[in-house]
């Protein structure tokens, strides 16, 4: 059995003024590294170590690991995994969310993104592989909203791409006999903001 904390990063400035981000390559700002200690000081008080922490490429996922692996009992090297990293959003990365867009991608109408099936297809793979390269393990994995949205919806009846993960939000699941299971959901429903 292979445990997973699978973590969103912290909090950017585009977070904050509701920039669609993608793959566009955002720091983290004052509030972000707050949140990202306070993960690190909950995880030490809980004394919960992990074996391994793996990280998007992405500046804003690698900085939110570094930050919490500064602060939780036993620090751990940094692996990054590029096939974390965010989905592509095509034309709308860098846009102002709107609710066209939720329209436009509930449909998938956005030029040249990445389709939920492929993002689905992808994350799968992705987490299966490092699942079973990790087995026995405790593994924090830092990455981003629709990648974590793209495992919840095939494991979580009724999810959808539209419900809301917070920055530093973390969902905790198992992979075990070839299957992932969570023990643990942290999201809620976009009109419940």
């Amino acid at each position: 059995m292979t445990e997973i904390y699978l973590l969103r990063h912290a909090e950017t400035d585009a977070n904050k003024n509701y920039i669609v981000q993608g793959r566009l390559d955002n720091p983290i700002n004052k509030t972000g590294f707050e949140q990202a200690l306070a993960v690190g000081k909950y995880l030490k008080d809980q004394k919960i170590v992990f074996d391994l922490v793996i990280s998007s490429p992405l500046k804003r996922a690698f900085k939110t690991a570094e930050l919490i692996n500064r602060g939780m009992v036993v620090s751990r090297p940094i692996l990054i995994d590029r096939d974390l990293i965010e989905r592509n959003f095509g034309d709308y990365d860098g846009k102002k969310i709107t609710d066209d867009y939720y329209e436009l991608q509930r449909k998938g109408l956005i030029p040249n993104m990445e389709t939920d099936e492929e993002l689905e297809e992808r994350v799968l793979n992705t987490l299966t592989k490092i699942a079973e390269k990790h087995d026995g393990k405790r593994l924090l994995i830092v990455t981003h909203s629709h990648v974590i949205k793209a495992l919840l919806h095939q494991l979580v009846e009724g999810f959808s791409y539209m419900e809301y993960l917070h920055n530093c939000s973390m969902n905790c699941l198992i992979y075990e006999n070839g299957k992932f299971q969570i023990t643990s959901c942290n999201y809620y429903p976009l009109d419940k903001k």
